[in-house]
């Protein structure tokens, strides 16, 4: 696999670029995506049927002329709005995996990503599900289901469930990306190694990097979504209207077309955030240059196969790999013994040549 060549293109995008390759994604995957998303929402949609379902079944006896059935009808809109709001980070789980194996492989595997997210049930549940107020919000609305005739239970219910999700609304905000974090990049929610990235230090360090961008683009897909859901419940409503002739807001409407319409639009948000999220480490961490230099590595060292596992993560293999691979041992200085002084040789003497005494000095005349 060449790291650098990705089945999506690893580079800056704007928003509308981003809208633009997510509905390509949806030509491509259709069913993975459709399957993936079915699977993690639905124990959240009978869930919340069994919460909320009673109310249309019983109150549309009385219909939306009876003040009182009026407001409760109206409740179930609020509350099962504010409850799919919070549920889908968690059910689009599977759907996250699924989309980080596309950005590598041309065909993902959904059975492949329901594994790995199996794997990590017990962090993401706990951060998206519980940090993140989805279950303690299905539990206000139970009682608030359970409390319709009490005037008094109602109004606190109902001041819950306002300060429960502007506190949701604030933590979504600022950290859209901790699903991507949990279940790709796989930080640990702790650790006692102090050197080991956790879940906190890597949210603190992308959201910050990111700044007001993440956030900001996190309110536009908002808004967008929003606009989204009310056009694809209108299209059902008026499709079933055309087709059999009710134009009544009965309990089909209520049961299927309206959270049918939100569950859509929410699954379009997973897709939407996970490729904002990769947007956001090509621009403040350069993911597609480290991409480019771990993919010449291996052609240039295949055997070094763990710094070329493709993952979607804030940590390659290499580095993980860093800890376990042993540094050389530097060699000890010799220590230089002391020179031994070798004997002089004795040159030998060179004579002298005699000098011939004069010849006065001689004898003989």
């Amino acid at each position: 696999m060449q790291l650098d060549q990705t089945h999506v293109a690893v580079r800056v995008r704007t928003l509308s670029e981003i809208g633009d390759l997510m509905l390509v994604l949806i030509y491509q995957y259709p069913k993975m995506l459709f399957s993936s998303f079915l699977i993690g929402a639905f124990p959240w949609i009978i869930a919340n049927t069994l919460i909320l379902g009673w109310i249309p079944l019983v109150e549309m006896e009385f219909g939306w002329d009876d003040e009182q059935s009026a407001g409760r009808l109206f409740s179930y809109l609020v509350l099962m709005g504010f409850l799919i709001f919070l549920q889908v980070p968690s059910a689009g789980v599977v759907t996250t995996v699924a989309l980080g194996q596309a950005v590598f492989e041309k065909q993902p595997s959904v059975r492949r990503a329901l594994s790995s997210a199996r794997k990590r049930w017990k962090s993401w549940f706990y951060c998206l599900a519980v940090r993140r107020l989805a279950v303690p919000m299905m539990f206000i609305a139970a009682m608030f289901s359970l409390g319709l005739g009490e005037s008094d239970f109602v109004t606190l219910a109902w001041f819950l469930v306002v300060i429960l999700f502007l506190i949701a609304l604030v933590i979504r905000g600022s950290k859209p990306y901790v699903p991507e974090m949990i279940l790709l990049e796989l930080c640990p929610l702790r650790s006692k190694d102090p050197g080991q990235i956790t879940l906190s230090k890597r949210s603190r360090a992308l959201h910050r990097a990111a700044g007001g961008d993440a956030s900001g683009r996190w309110v536009g897909t908002s808004v967008m979504l929003m606009v989204i859901a009310g056009g694809l419940f209108y299209s059902m409503y008026w499709l079933r209207g055309v087709i059999v002739g009710y134009w009544d807001i009965g309990r089909v409407v209520l049961l299927v077309f309206y959270p049918a319409a939100l569950w859509i639009a929410g699954a379009l948000s997973v897709v939407l955030r996970m490729l904002c999220y990769v947007d956001s480490r090509i621009r403040t961490e350069g993911w597609d240059v480290e991409l480019a230099i771990r993919a010449e590595v291996l052609r240039q060292f295949p055997e070094d196969e763990g710094f070329g596992e493709a993952t979607v993560s804030g940590r390659s293999a290499s580095q993980k790999n860093v800890a376990a691979t042993p540094e050389p041992a530097t060699p000890e200085p010799a220590t230089p013994e002391p020179a031994t002084p070798e004997p002089a040789t004795p040159e030998p003497a060179t004579p002298e040549p005699a000098t011939p005494e004069p010849a006065s000095l001689r004898g003989g005349g």
